[in-house]
C-alpha cells in the first residue's frame, strides 16, 4: 500500500472516530466521547501536517475543547490545552503553504481542493471562538475579548456570519471595552454592529419574502435586536459620562495621561496572545464612520462635551423605546427609564449653574414618579425598590444644592425657601422609608439582612437621620421631634451592625459615625427639653 493510501486510510478512520465522538457528546455520553476522540487523536497526531489529516485533527482538537469545557468549570484548563493545540496546528500548517484535503474528498475521491481553504479557515475561526469562551470562564477577560474580536473579524472576512448574531456579539463586546475605558474600541464595535444591522435591513427590504410569515418574523427579530443595540449605545454614553466624571474628581495632574484607546496599552507576548493582537482591534472590511462620527471616544471635560454625549444618549433611548413598551416589556422599559435618569444625573455634574442642576434633577423626579404610578409593586418589587431609593437620592441632591445656596447667601432665607427645604427633606425621607418598608417582613427588618441590601438599607437610614436634622424650624417642639427621629435612625444602624458582622465590616465608616451620633444626640435632646421646660 502506498504512503498516500496509508494517509487516506488514517484520515478516513480518523473522520469516523471524530463523528462517533461528536454523536456521543451530543447524546451526553461524555466518557465514551472522550475515549473515542482520544483514540482519533492518537491515530492522527503522528501525521498532523499531512493535507489529508489536518482538517480532521483540527476538528478533533476543537471537539475535545468543547467536551472538557462542558464537563466542569474546573476542567477549563484542559479545554484550553486542546484549543491552543488546534491554534498551533493551524499556524504551523499555514506555514507549509499546502492546501488541506477535506475528508469528503477522500471518501468520494472527488476534487481534493474543493472549498478546502475555506474549510480550514472556518475550523480555525471555531477554535478562536471556543478559546474566547474558555478565557471568559477562566476570568482572563482581556484575552477573551481579543479572541471574540478576532472571531468577529474573521467571520466578516469569510462572509460566515448571521447578521443579527454578529451585531449582538459586537455590541456586547463593546460593553467590555467601555468598562475598561477602551472607548475607541467600544465605539468602533458598536458602530460595526449598527452598520451590519443597516445592511441587513436593506437585504430585508429587497427580499422576495415580503408579506410572508417568515419575513414578518425576521422583521420582528430585526426590530428587537436593533433596540438591544440601541441600549448598548446608551450604555456606552453612560459609561463615557461616568468615567469622565470620575476622572475629573481625581488628581487633576493625571488628566493628560488618560488613555481611551486600548491599543496604546502594552501587553507581554506569550503562547496564546501577543501585542499585535492587541493592536488590531478594528474591522477593516466595513466602513463604520457613519456612526463613529456621531459621538466622541475621548474623555469629557466641559458641559458642552457632556451635553453632546447626553443628546446622543437621548436619541438612542428614544430608539430603544420604539420597541420596548411598558405594557408589553415592562422590565426592559423600566431599565431604559432608569438609564435616562442616570444620563440627567451625569449631565447635572457637568453643569455649574445650580438652578439648571435642580431642573435636571427635577426631570429625573418627574420620569421616576410617573413610572412608579404605572408599575405594580406586587409584580415588580425589585424595580420599585430601586426607584424609591433613587428618588430618595434625587430629592437629597436637590436639598443639598438648595442648602448650599442658602448658606452662601448673605440674605435671610424667606419662608418660601425654608418651606422648600423642609419639603425636600420630607420627600427624600418618604421615598427612603418606602424602600425600607419593602425590605421589612410584617413591619420588621429581618434579623439578618441579605448581603446585597446591607449597604442601601444602612445608607437609607443614615440619610433619613441627616435629613431629619436638616429640617429648619424655629419651633422647639418640632426641633425635638426631628432630633428624636434622627436618633432613632442612627440607633437602627447601630443595631443592624451589632447583630451582623458582615454589616459592621461592610459599613465600617457609617457604623462608627452612627455610634458617635447615638452618644451625642441624647445630649442635644436633653438640652432642647430643658429649653422647652424653661419657656
Amino acid at each position: 500500500m502506498k504512503s498516500a493510501s496509508d494517509c487516506d486510510f488514517i484520515a478516513m478512520l480518523g473522520a469516523v472516530y471524530l463523528h462517533m465522538g461528536v454523536i456521543d457528546m451530543e447524546t451526553e455520553e461524555l466518557t465514551s466521547s472522550e475515549e473515542i476522540l482520544t483514540e482519533a487523536l492518537n491515530l492522527l497526531e503522528p501525521k498532523s501536517m499531512e493535507p489529508e489529516i489536518v482538517l480532521i485533527l483540527l476538528n478533533v482538537y476543537n471537539n475535545l475543547g468543547i467536551l472538557w469545557s462542558n464537563r466542569d468549570k474546573n476542567e477549563s484548563e484542559k479545554a484550553k490545552f486542546y484549543l491552543l493545540k488546534a491554534k498551533k496546528l493551524y499556524e504551523d500548517f499555514k506555514c507549509t503553504l499546502q492546501m488541506p484535503i477535506p475528508a469528503e474528498a477522500i471518501f468520494s475521491d472527488s476534487d481534493r481542493n474543493i472549498d478546502s481553504h475555506l474549510m480550514l479557515e472556518k475550523a480555525h475561526t471555531l477554535t478562536l471562538y471556543y478559546l474566547a469562551q474558555i478565557f471568559g470562564v477562566l476570568k482572563q477577560n482581556v484575552k477573551s475579548a481579543i479572541y471574540c474580536h478576532i472571531t468577529l473579524k474573521r467571520q466578516l472576512q469569510y462572509c460566515d456570519y448571521d447578521s443579527i448574531d454578529w451585531a449582538l456579539n459586537a455590541a456586547t463586546l463593546s460593553q467590555f471595552f467601555a468598562e475598561q475605558n477602551g472607548f475607541v474600541q467600544s465605539r468602533h464595535h458598536l458602530a460595526a454592529a449598527s452598520t451590519i444591522l443597516d445592511k441587513y435591513e436593506q437585504e430585508l427590504m429587497s427580499s422576495n419574502e415580503i408579506n410572508t410569515e417568515l419575513y414578518d418574523s425576521k422583521i420582528e427579530t430585526y426590530k428587537h435586536r436593533s433596540a438591544d443595540v440601541a441600549r448598548c449605545w446608551v450604555k456606552y454614553c453612560l459609561q463615557l459620562l461616568s468615567s469622565s466624571k470620575n476622572r475629573l474628581m481625581v488628581d487633576s495632574e493625571k488628566l493628560d495621561i488618560a488613555i481611551t484607546d486600548l491599543t496604546k496599552l502594552s501587553i507581554a507576548d506569550h503562547e496564546d496572545i501577543n501585542s499585535s493582537d492587541m493592536g488590531n482591534l478594528a474591522f477593516t472590511d466595513i466602513d463604520v464612520s457613519k456612526y463613529e462620527i456621531t459621538i466622541t471616544e475621548k474623555f469629557l471635560s466641559t458641559f458642552e462635551d457632556a451635553r453632546a454625549v447626553f443628546l446622543c444618549c437621548q436619541s438612542w433611548i428614544n430608539k430603544a423605546k420604539e420597541y420596548y413598551k411598558l405594557d408589553s416589556l415592562a422590565s426592559d422599559y423600566i431599565e431604559i427609564v432608569q438609564d435616562n435618569s442616570q444620563a440627567y444625573s451625569y449631565l447635572a455634574f457637568f453643569e455649574d449653574n445650580d438652578e439648571r442642576q435642580c431642573k435636571m434633577h427635577k426631570r429625573r423626579i418627574n420620569m421616576l414618579e410617573e413610572l412608579l404610578k404605572e408599575v405594580n409593586p406586587t409584580y415588580y418589587i425589585q424595580y420599585c425598590r430601586q426607584l424609591w431609593y433613587e428618588l430618595g437620592e434625587v430629592y437629597s441632591e436637590i436639598l443639598n444644592i438648595k442648602l448650599e445656596k442658602m448658606n452662601k447667601s448673605m440674605d435671610k432665607p424667606t419662608p418660601h425657601v425654608l418651606n422648600k427645604i423642609n419639603s425636600l427633606c420630607e420627600k427624600s425621607i418618604e421615598n427612603y422609608e418606602r424602600f425600607i418598608t419593602s425590605i421589612k417582613n410584617n413591619g420588621k427588618l429581618p434579623e439578618k439582612l441579605d448581603y446585597d441590601v446591607i449597604r442601601p438599607v444602612v445608607t437609607a437610614y443614615c440619610i433619613i437621620a441627616r435629613n431629619n436634622m436638616k429640617k429648619i424650624t424655629p419651633d422647639k417642639k418640632n426641633q425635638l421631634d426631628n432630633t428624636i427621629k434622627s436618633l432613632e435612625s442612627y440607633k437602627i444602624v447601630v443595631d443592624i451592625c451589632k447583630k451582623d458582622e458582615n454589616a459592621a465590616c461592610l459599613m465600617q465608616e457609617e457604623y462608627s459615625l452612627c455610634q458617635e451620633m447615638v452618644n451625642i444626640l441624647p445630649i442635644k435632646i436633653k438640652k432642647i427639653e430643658t429649653q422647652l421646660i424653661n419657656t
